[in-house]
């Protein structure tokens, strides 16, 4: 299947498969030609802004979103977050959304 990549994409561009059902891409160098390789996306259990990680992202990565740092996790071919350290500064926790 052809995904139209746009004429200006750069490497390290988010493309989204409008035929895929929401899928993301990141576009790549790879051995001297362009490529697409698959995103995953990622809710922050605080604020569930939703963050892209590669899909080939070891487990046990680092991911820094919004002052805190988050190790990333993977089960069942999903990734998650869980706090390493600090909650993000003016976050509310999901939970709490709705009292803020």
């Amino acid at each position: 299947m052809d995904i139209p990549v746009p004429w200006d994409a750069k490497g390290g561009d988010l493309i989204e498969c409008e035929n895929c059902a929401g899928v993301l891409f990141r576009l790549t160098g790879q051995g001297g030609r362009d490529a697409l390789r698959i995103v995953q996306l990622v809710s922050c259990p605080f604020c569930e802004e939703t963050i892209p990680v590669d899909d080939d992202t070891p487990e046990g990565t680092v991911i820094r979103h919004g002052g805190a740092e988050f190790t990333l996790t993977k089960e069942f071919g999903a990734f998650s977050l869980e706090l390493a350290g600090g909650q993000r500064p003016g976050c509310v926790p999901a939970t709490d959304a709705g009292k803020a």
